[in-house]
């Protein structure tokens, strides 16, 4: 478990993912009755107790949404099991992805989730990463103007997840092919890495199945 730090809240709860239905509005409710102010560099810690498996961006984005979306100078979220269901929410810049994790460099990134859409050219031929574990991701913007907290399927980092399938894997999902991210339970975005530039660098590891059990 990472240190939250001083002046982290914990909001209970079940967190939810579809901020449009009714459940999910609910959600939404409770979360504007604690976050006051927008949150430069939010760090997230899910806890659910069922069976899902915690797609970490979709959780994020009812709280980042709630908290301003366009506010975010980093973003650092993580997911696991346990009891007491709800979300710690603190603010602090995610540390430097592990030294031995895979990395990869994207150039020109699609900009749009789109289905169907083939993946950059520098991740085509990749292996997947950690077959059947789970995995801590990266996602390090050269720009310091890319909105890293807008996680809507407009945004940057779902359109980078989405491309990642040659290195999480595909599972299916409604007829079709789709990346695994599922396979994510930690997710690190930050920008500003070489400003003028608008490429981007990819971040894989394995995690600790023990603080992250797969349901």
């Amino acid at each position: 478990m990472s240190n939250l730090g001083p002046g982290t809240i914990f909001v209970p709860g079940k967190p939810l993912t579809d901020i449009w239905a009714a459940p999910g509005l609910q959600w939404q409710s409770k979360l504007r009755a604690v976050i006051a102010s927008p949150i430069r560099r939010p760090h997230l810690r899910f806890v659910r107790n069922d069976r899902n498996h915690f797609d970490v961006d979709n959780l994020a984005y009812p709280v980042l949404a709630v908290s301003g979306c366009g506010a975010c100078e980093s973003v650092w979220v993580t997911v696991e099991r346990g009891a007491a269901e709800g979300v710690w929410i603190g603010e602090q810049p995610p540390p430097p992805p592990p030294a031995e994790a895979i990395s990869v460099r994207i150039e020109k990134p699609n900009t749009s989730s789109l289905p169907g859409r083939e993946p950059p050219p520098e991740i085509t031929e990749a292996s997947v990463v950690a077959p059947g574990m789970l995995l801590g991701l990266s996602i390090e913007f050269d720009s310091d103007e890319v909105q890293v907290g807008e996680l809507s399927f407009a945004g940057p980092t779902k359109s980078r997840i989405d491309d990642l399938g040659p290195l999480l894997g595909f599972r299916p999902y409604m007829g079709r092919s789709v990346s695994d991210d599922e396979r994510v339970k930690e997710l690190r975005i930050t920008r500003g890495h070489s400003p003028g530039r608008t490429g981007v660098r990819i971040v894989i590891w394995p995690l600790d199945a023990g603080l992250h059990p797969r349901p």
